[in-house]
């Protein structure tokens, strides 16, 4: 069982990872819109993470099928400990320093504190229909809050409420799928055949897939609207949360309830969201997003000069150097060294002239003649 919720949040983690990259470079008009989701089906890197997702999930009920939801849905936090790395190779082409490192070890320091405090065990696997409906009640009305904050912000602020929201529908859709596991284990003795009508007959199963639908697109807007060292770990500390709430509520799994334990359990969930947050604010984990962002954003890119300002006979030519440095895209203008160059009418400041050798000076410079 914890084989397997290991290697969902492995899967879940270069899911994360592929969307998140996808989802970065679509316009924010589009945000918590259906067209975003139509714009990212027609993006092999999108759909290679929501195959990846799929992977996961079945993992996950795997999982859920052989233990309890308290044990499995924390356990999912590790997947952030794979994304760190995956991301660090992929855009930083280097292994993580003994920043993430310590961080990682938080998390996986908290997890374990909370997993020996309460030492959940299976319950009965599904609620009864009062309990249904007060959990229900009561998680639309904390994502109805959450959404409405994000209506009303805007950047990093907006992707945090938003994926918060995500977690929490998350942690609902485990419930979903332990439902879904514990009535293929129970029907399973009488053939596979017999297990999928089950499945098939059970309103769990259609439950989970609009609570997916809805996740999917929260979690891509999230991760649209702003840097994923907000989104990360919201949506990582808000599944596992809402998860351990609606098992020992609702499913009626046993976890150690006395006050050592309970101070216990909270101790390991501050280290573990204390962790999450080191490990998402890295740059192995911001640096390329972010940097990608900015050299999208209008404020790092000149205006143009207009062509009437520049005479023909000047022999200047202006060009726009591009450089990837350490702090993100620069955008430097260049003109020959000596040569006349006019100015907008009316405008009163000289421009200032630089030789192309002395802007091409960074590796990797890029010149495009205007």
């Amino acid at each position: 069982m914890i084989l397997l919720s290991l290697a969902a949040a492995l899967v879940f983690a270069v899911a994360s990872v592929l969307q998140q990259h996808a989802a970065a470079a679509q316009p924010p008009e589009h945000n918590l819109r259906p067209i975003l989701v139509i714009r990212l089906l027609r993006r092999p890197l999108w759909l290679a993470g929501i195959a990846a997702s799929a992977v996961g999930t079945c993992l996950q009920l795997l999982a859920l099928w052989h233990g309890s939801l308290v044990t499995v849905q924390p356990l999912l936090v590790c997947g952030l400990l794979f994304a760190l790395p995956i991301n660090a190779i992929w855009m930083h082409k280097r292994r993580p320093g003994a920043r993430e490192l310590l961080a990682a070890a938080t998390v996986c320091s908290g997890l374990a504190i909370f997993l020996l405090a309460t030492d959940p065990r299976p319950g009965r696997g599904t609620g009864s229909a009062t309990g249904w409906a007060i959990a229900l009640s009561a998680l639309f009305a904390v994502v109805a809050v959450l959404v409405g904050c994000a209506l009303a912000a805007k950047g990093a602020w907006r992707a945090g409420f938003l994926a918060t929201a995500a977690g929490v529908i998350n942690g609902l859709s485990a419930a979903f799928t332990k439902g879904i596991a514990r009535g293929l284990a129970a029907a399973w003795h009488g053939g596979p055949a017999h297990a999928l009508v089950r499945a098939l007959t059970n309103w769990e199963l259609y439950a989970f897939a609009a609570a997916t639908l809805v996740v999917v697109l929260f979690v891509q807007s999230s991760f649209q609207s702003g840097p994923i060292r907000w989104s990360l770990p919201a949506i990582t500390a808000a599944n596992p949360i809402a998860s351990v709430l609606l098992g020992g509520l609702l499913l009626g799994e046993h976890i150690r309830s006395t006050p050592l334990a309970l101070a216990g359990a909270g101790t390991g969930l501050l280290l573990v969201v204390a962790g999450i947050m080191a490990l998402s604010s890295s740059n192995l984990i911001t640096g390329g997003a972010e940097a990608l962002a900015q050299a999208r954003s209008p404020a790092s890119v000149p205006a143009a000069v207009e062509p009437s300002a520049v005479p023909a006979v000047v022999p200047a030519a202006v060009t726009s150097v591009v450089s990837s440095g350490a702090s993100g895209p620069k955008r430097v203008t260049a003109i020959q060294a000596g040569s006349p160059v006019a100015t907008p009418a009316g405008a009163a400041n000289a421009v200032t002239a630089a030789t192309p050798a002395a802007a091409a000076t960074e590796p990797g410079a890029a010149a495009a003649v205007r």
